[in-house]
């Protein structure tokens, strides 16, 4: 697979696209901010990427759609993607053709028909990928996945924060789920690993683990066994104490005794319960109660009335002796009523002389007439104390009638309770016993699983075993640990090879490629240099083009499943300013080793006889044939990926 051409269009139908040569190396000379570097982000977006990294502004105002259109041996497909709303989107449209196919001059034909899982399965399908699960490794949280395009696209691209950069080697490798991911997929895609080694190995791993478990199980089973004299006494001891056992049974070294006593404990019959008498005795128990209550109730209005009563007879106590103290003091007045009048109280007789007044005294009138009424009023209180002591002594009576009840209704609640506490005691014996039962059944049913159990875990682990062997000789015959060693022989002559085309720092020694900890290193006397220890950005870009060139000259020459191109971006950005507008115009510029580095990528792409292609992306421009002769397109003079008269979406 190589890229054919890669365009955008505007919100009006507007299309600008740049054309590449396949099997060549492609240069798109120019000045910054004319969009060079999106052109990567727009081929990974088209090929399938979630995730948006196109820069936010003039392109992603400017632009409706975006296309990529690539080749394979006898076919074209044009991929397309709508300008998201959002930083992620799946959604894509597909058009597969012949080798004529060409993206649409305008956007007006552009619909949506597909999403990225289908642009994967078109891809990969066309790659000729095969089935390849990755597995994690032991202990990983990661989840196996399938190798596809998403993957061999990583192999694919160097973006300028990535070809000088000495902490990375492959694309978004710095990504958490990425780094994992180039590890595992790398050996199939140098063909170190094939399917049918994967495949080997999750049944090894699979037969591994599953002998695992069955070792567990055998233990676990053993310890059951074990303990089971210990589960047994302990169930006896507990029959005994219930009364189903007597204490003369012993278990003793005799297993099938000790099953014959937990055989009579499951068989044994719990005496039957009348549960009628227990429902009349819960029933009686309730009614004494409403009863008690019944009684106290009463007994408190009795008690209430007595203690009113003898409130009222002391009121009246004391005003019965006020009274008999005032007519006390009026019985004086019969002392002073004439002699020979007495019988009559004649009042107008003087009580001491008795002489005849002018005219009766009223006083003394008064004074008998007072007198006359307390003395029927004594006589009426008397009769009132009466009856209210009469009425008190037959409170007093019904009081003790109700202490009496109440007596006789304490002792009917405690038998009652009593024979509650006796079913109750017999209900909880028998749950007691049923329990028992259970964990009695529970444990014979236990010893006869464990002890067929045992043996059959055993004959299992013997053929797990043998399974285990089978597929280690299987996969120790073709062992992908070997064959990675070889591929790794091979690309680090060919990145030494290339690193002394460029003339970078070590290149005297022996360069090599770590899969395991994807980086490039040379080894000197003193010991291993890795990429993030060496200096000068130059060693840095140039180790990323040796080692990328090396894999894809293998990839090529093995006809391993990888998109035969390779973008770079920024690949001479060492040798400028950081700020450089256009490397044209530096004069200070190393121009020897920037052309040793476009040398070594035409070298490869014509080694490889237009099997490979290679897009730079670049402010260099030599004036050299071979080098004008590969550039498709130079951005400058106001020439750039979005031409100025473009609407944006808001006009």
């Amino acid at each position: 697979m190589q890229i054919v051409s890669i365009g955008v269009y505007g919100h009006h139908g507007e299309h600008r696209k740049v054309d590449f040569v396949p099997g060549q190396l492609n240069i798109l000379t120019g000045k910054s901010k004319t969009g060079k570097s999106a052109l990567l982000d727009i081929v990974e977006f088209c090929l399938g990427r979630d995730t948006v990294t196109i820069p936010t502004g003039v392109i992603s105002d400017k632009v409706s759609w975006y296309s990529t259109l690539v080749q394979f041996d006898n076919e074209r497909v044009l991929l397309c993607r709508p300008n998201p709303e959002t930083a992620s989107t799946n959604r894509a449209m597909i058009t597969i053709g012949d080798l004529a196919l060409e993206a649409p001059s305008s956007s007006r034909p552009l619909e949506v028909n597909a999403d990225t899982e289908v642009v994967k399965d078109v891809l990969s399908e066309r790659l000729r990928i095969e089935r390849f699960r990755i597995e994690p490794d032991r202990g990983s949280l990661r989840h196996p996945f399938e190798v596809s395009s998403k993957q061999a696209l990583l192999f694919c691209f160097q973006s300028q924060n990535e070809i000088a950069n000495r902490a990375v080697l492959f694309h978004r490798q710095n990504e958490p789920e990425v780094r994992p991911t180039i590890r595992g997929a790398l050996p199939y895609f140098l063909g170190a690993s094939t399917p049918e080694q994967s495949a080997i190995q999750r049944q090894l791993l699979q037969a591994r683990r599953t002998l695992q478990r069955l070792l567990i199980e055998i233990r676990a089973a053993e310890a059951e066994l074990s303990q089971r004299d210990d589960r047994t006494f302990n169930l006896l001891r507990s029959a005994v104490a219930l009364g189903l056992l007597s204490e003369s049974d012993q278990v003793g070294n005799d297993p099938d005794h000790g099953r014959d006593l937990l055989e009579q404990i499951l068989h044994y019959e719990s005496e039957s319960v009348d549960t009628t008498l227990s429902t009349e005795a819960v029933a009686r128990q309730a009614e004494l109660l409403e009863e008690g209550r019944g009684i106290r109730r009463q007994l408190r209005e009795v008690d209430d009335r007595i203690a009113l009563m003898t409130r009222l007879e002391a009121e009246q106590s004391d005003a019965t002796s006020e009274l008999a103290i005032q007519r006390d003091r009026l019985s004086a007045l019969e002392f002073m009523r004439p002699r020979e009048r007495h019988a009559a109280g004649h009042a107008g007789t003087c009580p001491l002389c008795d002489q005849g007044l002018p005219q009766s005294d009223e006083t003394i009138e008064s004074l008998q007439a007072l007198l006359s009424d307390l003395d029927t009023r004594l006589a009426a209180s008397r009769g009132s104390a009466a009856r209210r002591e009469s009425v008190i002594d037959d409170l007093k009576e019904s009081r003790e009638h109700l202490l009496t009840a109440l007596r006789k209704n304490a002792a009917d609640l405690d038998a009652a309770a009593i024979q509650n506490q006796e079913l109750s005691e017999g209900r909880e014996r028998r749950e007691q016993v049923a329990f028992l039962k259970g964990r009695v059944s529970q444990e014979l049913e236990r010893g006869v699983h464990v002890e067929g159990g045992v043996e059959e875990l055993r004959v299992a682990e013997r053929r797990a075993r043998g399974q285990v062997a089978r597929l280690e000789e299987l996969f120790e015959a073709d062992d992908p640990t070997e064959s990675l060693r070889r591929a790794m022989d091979g690309l680090s002559e060919l990145i030494t090879d290339y690193a002394r085309s460029l003339e970078l720092e070590g290149s005297e020694h022996y360069a090599r490629l770590d899969p395991g900890e994807l980086t490039v290193s040379y080894r000197r006397p003193g010991g291993r240099v890795p990429l993030a220890r060496m200096g000068s950005a130059e060693n840095w870009v140039g180790y990323h083009l040796a080692a990328h060139l090396a894999l894809h000259h293998w990839f090529v020459t093995k006809d391993r499943p990888v998109p035969r191109f390779l973008m770079l971006d920024q690949p001479t950005q060492a040798f400028f300013p950081e700020e450089v507008v256009d490397a044209t115009d530096d004069e200070d510029a190393d121009w020897g080793a920037v052309r040793r580095q476009f040398e070594l990528l035409k070298d490869v792409v014509t080694s490889l006889g237009g099997r490979f292609q290679v897009i730079v992306c670049d402010h260099a421009n030599l004036a050299d044939d071979w080098f004008q002769d590969a550039v498709v397109d130079n951005w400058r003079n106001g020439v750039a990926l979005i031409p100025d008269d473009w609407p944006s979406k808001a006009t």
